[in-house]
């Protein structure tokens, strides 16, 4: 944070602390609906030590509120109530408002008679979220407090409108902005061509007699050349720029070669470093954050460009405000997760912008063999079943597809998903004929229309240079590893979604003069987890063991390791029970119930797994899996032992999950895999920030929540391990002037970064997998500290050649 910007919020949290709490009486009205009644003995914790009064008869006019309210004296009043909520809003939509959008909402009516005093209204989720939402009862006590601590909450700049940028005060308002702290920038944009339809641009800026922070928004239609200067010029104004999700922006931006000058804050990354589990949408932000916000965003639904400005205008407003409350409660890990985030937005936005080329005849190869299979499985299909000719058989349609199990004696199957019909394939050799059909037909028709359709390229206006755009999302996942979807401009492919295999990855081609490479960390939650945990058993498997899964095998089911693996050729010997084993250890160490295993697993390998290893013909697949399972606690017994009551004590003392990681460039006397004693750790320890998690499950009470808390320690761990060495290869070889010009760097999947590097320059792939084999120091549930690194494996070409750098295709790599 810049020094003038803190030394604002500084005086901003001075005057906040001042302000004298007001006296508001002690009566409150919930105004609800007959959906409330079950859950309105929670809503007594959510009201502090005021007094609630009930009511959950349909509102018809606002006088019913009126009238009720000053016959018990009451001014304050919370409401889940949708016919309340369109009349405050004049609601003249086919489609009802969504409370989900405006809860915490605020609106103020006039009393029963004009000597009675306004009445203030806020509306909250419904009742239920308090029981089935984590942080329902959170967010309830938050937006109540608007009613019953108001002085509490921080006090927004005035809005007072916006004024549209033209040639005649242009000058004016840029020199107002020179003076300002902080700027806060919003982009309105068409889906047709990527076109940005206006952008709107607020400052805030100190008053030079009052000292008070004040605001000023304007709004620039991007409708001429003339326009389109301005904008480039505003992006370089000096002061920094904080944006809402800023990379969908500045991707704009880009497109429009108008770059932006120090943007340095982002409020969906800040808000997500505090409370990864909340929403971060800009509407729930300003609810949290400004006390009397009303949801805007249906205002962008509208044919009347003053409304639609006002709306461009009061995101940036809200935007700006939003980050001045963060600053002013958000606790010190909040900010260094900050800081730990909002890096990553710069290679991210290289990566999306560039893209991958897309091979078009490759495409139009696959997607006519899988029109093939489709063509080929339908009539068979279409036989079996005796479907008259020039009809055919629809497997996406659910009632068909109902009919059919029925049929096939299916009817307890509630849905016709994969897992349930691969449950009535398993049933009878002939349901399994039919339903074999299905199924390939199915992954056909998922295949062509999500990834294999021409349409979803971004092309140049000459209509060539084919290419596939993707996002990458820093603040997509609770754990900090990226998220994917397609790109800001409507187009593209979620990169990190695309299958295994050949049958997709055939059709994106290296750019000319370029080959693929990927660079894995190979069992990274394994070995994460093996050290977090600190169970010996596991650490020595992941480090010592020629083949990770076959030592599990050999370890769970007693089989030995010579028989499943032959250390001299380096071949797997007994696959099938190694599958069993990789399985098992991937549910196991997630907490997975025996239930789940069997749905996850399927009935068919469960069958299998009981012949493979000789189990009792007469036990249920309950039973095989809780064998399995069983197997794997018994040989790592730490990982139940410690590792999850370490999780479950750490959430309920301080309703966080620290990472248990410290930089490995602060450990002097540490070497790999050497175990520290407590009474050593001050010696040799320096914590620097890394990735801590905000819990709002319990995880003592509920098992799901236990199971995504346990989840988080290894995967946030492997995503910061990950997102570190994303950052080294972005600084140090795709943005240095050395080797620019030889790497490009494509994507982040998974545990893994996708490159491309110049022909003849093989020794990026190296530079690429010492910068992702970080040592990494941890403090482990077992109280212990030790040093790992996980290893990094070059990917870079078939097999038939060695896997001798001859990618062209991203295929070529696995």
């Amino acid at each position: 944070m810049s020094m003038d910007l803190q030394a604002h919020i500084e005086k901003l949290r001075k005057k906040e602390e001042s302000s004298p709490p007001k006296d508001l009486g002690d009566t409150i009205l919930f105004w609800g609906t007959s959906f409330d009644k079950s859950y309105l003995p929670h809503l007594k914790g959510c009201v502090g030590s005021a007094t609630c009064f009930l009511r959950m008869e349909e509102i018809t006019t606002l006088t019913t509120v009126q009238l009720y309210c000053k016959q018990k004296r009451i001014t304050r009043v919370i409401s889940t109530s949708i016919p309340l909520l369109k009349k405050l809003l004049g609601w003249d939509q086919r489609k009802a408002p969504s409370l989900s959008n405006y809860a915490g909402s605020y609106f103020t009516i006039p009393g029963f008679s004009e000597s009675d005093p306004r009445i203030e209204i806020v509306f909250i989720p419904p009742l239920k979220h308090l029981v089935t939402v984590t942080y329902g009862k959170f967010i309830a006590k938050r937006m109540i407090t608007k009613l019953t601590t108001p002085e509490k909450w921080y006090r927004p700049t005035h809005f007072g409108g916006y004024e549209l940028l033209t040639a005649s005060n242009e000058d004016q308002h840029y020199c107002n902005f020179q003076a300002c702290f902080l700027i806060s920038i919003d982009i309105e944009t068409l889906r047709e061509d990527a076109q940005v339809r206006c952008l709107s641009y607020t400052g805030f800026y100190i008053e030079p007699v009052e000292g008070n922070i004040v605001s000023s928004s304007v709004v620039l239609p991007l409708d001429s050349e003339y326009a389109l200067s301005i904008m480039r010029k505003w992006n370089l104004l000096p002061a920094p720029k904080i944006f809402q999700n800023g990379k969908y922006d500045i991707a704009y931006f880009a497109r429009y070669n108008a770059p932006v000058y120090n943007y340095l804050y982002d409020t969906a990354h800040l808000f997500h470093s505090w409370y990864s589990e909340l929403p971060k949408d800009l509407g729930f932000l300003n609810s949290f954050f400004i006390r009397e916000a009303t949801y805007w965003k249906d205002l962008a639904n509208t044919n009347d460009l003053h409304e639609y400005y006002r709306y461009n205008a009061l995101d940036t407003w809200g935007t700006g405000n939003c980050f001045l409350a963060m600053l002013l409660e958000a606790p010190a890990f909040a900010l260094d997760n900050y800081l730990l985030e909002f890096p990553l937005i710069f290679p991210c936005h290289l990566s999306e912008m560039r893209g991958v080329s897309r091979d078009m005849d490759t495409l139009e190869v696959a997607r006519k063999k899988h029109q093939e299979v489709i063509d080929t499985h339908t009539a068979s299909l279409n036989k079996i079943l005796g479907i008259p000719e020039g009809e055919t058989f629809n497997t996406n349609s659910p009632p068909q597809m109902k009919s059919l199990l029925k049929i096939l004696g299916c009817v307890d199957l509630k849905s016709t998903n994969e897992k349930d019909l691969k449950k009535a394939r398993f049933r009878h050799p002939f349901n399994a004929r039919i339903i074999n059909h299905v199924i390939k037909i199915r992954k056909a028709r998922k295949l062509i229309s999500t990834y294999l359709t021409a349409g979803k390229e971004f092309n140049r206006q000459d209509g060539t240079g084919h290419r596939i755009l993707f996002s990458l999302n820093p603040h997509g996942t609770d754990s900090s590893r990226l998220a994917s979807r397609e790109h800001h401009f409507w187009c593209g492919l979620q990169i990190q979604n695309i299958p295994r295999g050949p049958e997709v990855k055939c059709t994106i081609r290296a750019d000319p003069g370029f080959l693929f490479a990927e660079v894995d960390l190979e069992q990274a939650e394994s070995r994460d987890t093996a050290y977090i945990s600190g169970d010996s058993a596991l650490i020595d498997a992941v480090e010592h063991s020629p083949d990770f899964h076959c030592a599990n095998a050999s370890a769970f089911f007693g089989i030995p390791f010579p028989e499943l693996f032959d250390i001299a050729t380096g071949k797997k010997l007994n696959k099938a029970i190694r599958d069993i084993a990789k399985n098992v250890n991937h549910g196991a160490n997630y907490n997975m119930g025996p239930f789940v295993l069997v749905e996850t697993m399927g009935e068919e390998n469960i069958l299998k797994a009981k012949q493979l290893l000789g189990l009792p013909r007469f036990w249920t697949y309950i039973q095989v899996a809780e064998y399995l399972l069983e197997s794997f606690h018994k040989t790592y017994p730490d990982i139940k032992g410690v590792f999850y009551p370490g999780v479950v004590e750490e959430i309920l003392m301080s309703r966080k999950l620290e990472s248990k990681a410290f930089h490995h460039s602060y450990i002097n006397h540490c070497v790999l895999g050497e175990e520290i004693l407590p009474e050593n750790y001050e010696k040799v320890i320096d914590k620097e920030p890394t990735w801590t998690r905000y819990c709002f499950g319990h995880p003592d009470k509920n098992k799901q929540h236990l199971n995504s808390y346990i989840s988080h320690p290894p995967q946030s761990l492997n995503a910061q391990t990950l997102n570190k060495a994303w950052l080294s290869v972005f600084h140090d070889l795709s943005i240095n002037s050395t080797h620019s010009k030889n790497i490009k760097v494509n994507a982040q999947v998974h545990d893994s970064i996708l490159f491309q590097y110049r022909e003849g320059h093989e020794y990026i792939c190296e530079m690429v997998k010492e910068r992702m084999e970080i040592p990494v120091t941890i403090r482990a549930y077992d109280k212990k500290i030790r040093t790992f690194v996980v290893p990094a494996g070059i990917k870079s070409g078939i097999e038939e050649s060695g896997g001798d750098y001859t990618a062209k295709y991203w295929s070529e790599t696995e």
